[in-house]
């Protein structure tokens, strides 16, 4: 597909406002952070924190198409998706799947053992056939929905607490219990087993 994919290390990269452009319309307000938290990510002299990627999508024209977040857990050995959107004029051409499997392709060569991210509640969405397509899309990918939990995910003061699913997109051979331990490392109080943990 020839895409690019051009890492944003600074606030002055000109990739920055289109980012950060497709990150205000792609996402529910409950689940984006303050934009100045990118900013703060951004800031070259905070030794304290996370090890956080925006990558902007470019397609091989140069032209801006998509959007990734990622963190790196070192201590779990497991990165995490944050955010994931395309622009809304290439959604549907494969570009979608070129772009998860970027992403993968860096934690695998990276030796981590997963990839976990959040995804809504299709019941719990303003719109439940999009969320279920959403869900679909990662599995055809490779990642699977874990069960057997309750998550609950609060951005920051500004938005409410709301209840996700967490999908998990193994890269080695690796059982359900050992997974549910990796993501209660992760996301600590916010996770609870409420049954056996499956991945599906």
């Amino acid at each position: 597909m020839g895409l690019t994919f051009h890492e944003i290390t600074d606030v002055n990269d000109d990739l920055l406002l289109h980012w950060l452009d497709l990150y205000e319309v792609s996402f529910p307000p409950e689940e984006k952070l303050l934009v100045s938290r990118f900013l703060w990510l951004l800031k070259p002299d905070i030794l304290e924190k996370p090890d956080c990627h925006l990558l902007a999508v470019l397609d091989q024209g140069g032209e801006f198409v998509g959007l990734m977040c990622y963190d790196i857990a070192h201590s779990i050995n497991a990165y995490s998706l944050w955010y994931f959107a395309n622009v809304p004029q290439r959604r549907g051409s494969g570009l979608g799947a070129a772009c998860y499997a970027e992403v993968i392709r860096r934690a695998s060569e990276a030796g981590a053992d997963l990839l976990v991210f959040e995804v809504e509640v299709p019941e719990d969405s303003a719109d439940a056939d999009i969320s279920r397509r959403r869900i679909e899309f990662y599995r055809r990918q490779g990642a699977k929905l874990v069960r057997g939990i309750h998550f609950t995910q609060k951005i920051g003061d500004h938005t409410r607490r709301i209840q996700m699913n967490l999908m998990a997109h193994p890269l080695r051979p690796i059982p359900p219990a050992d997974v549910l331990e990796v993501l209660k490392n992760y996301y600590g109080d916010d996770l609870r087993q409420v049954g056996e943990v499956s991945l599906e």
